[in-house]
């Protein structure tokens, strides 16, 4: 169950919590209590009930402003190597691709076969993509790996880690199909 899952129950069970209290403490009190001290008590408790849902809704919306406004990375593999088949055995070239918002500030780590090289672009706009790597499949080695770090458009940072696991790919004798940009 995800966090936000069991905040919500948590939250939930919290409030019918209160209005059992509610209700216990106005059968308690009902004699000793005049009827306008139990109707203050019941909206008191409605009041809080509606408070803490509304915190809920102002906590949730807060993540997906939040989500929005975040870049979205990709490795894009491109420029195919066929076999005589006419199915594609590896690639030459990969690209870093902003799905999102601007990423900016990027700084761009790049492992292949155990080496890594370290790269910087000022930013990635959206639908923009970088050139990160270009040689052949064999230098891939068995996994590529890039980390990425980078700011979004409210200078918040984030990072990310993207991967493409070669060995397991040929392992499992899957092919590599070709993106068509439209």
């Amino acid at each position: 169950m995800s966090l936000s899952k069991t905040r919500i129950y948590a939250i939930i069970a919290l409030v019918v919590a209160i209005t059992l209290l509610g209700v216990a403490l106005y059968f308690i009190t009902r004699a000793a209590m005049s009827e306008a001290t139990i109707l203050s008590i019941i909206n008191g408790i409605a009041t809080i009930s509606l408070a803490i849902v509304a915190f809920i809704n102002m906590t949730e919306s807060k993540k997906v402003r939040g989500e929005i406004v975040r870049p979205h990375l990709s490795l894009e593999p491109s420029f195919f190597e066929y076999n005589q088949a006419g199915e594609i055995v590896g690639f030459n070239c990969l690209n870093l691709v902003n799905g999102g918002t601007v990423a900016r500030d990027v700084e761009i780590d790049i492992t292949l076969k155990g080496k890594s090289s370290l790269f910087y672009t000022s930013s990635i706009g959206t639908s923009e993509r970088v050139q990160i790597w270009n040689g052949e499949p064999e230098e891939l080695g068995g996994n590529v790996t890039v980390a990425i770090k980078y700011k979004n458009m409210f200078n918040k940072n984030l990072q990310e880690v993207l991967s493409i696991n070669i060995a397991s790919l040929n392992e499992a004798k899957r092919k590599f199909v070709p993106i068509h940009r439209s």
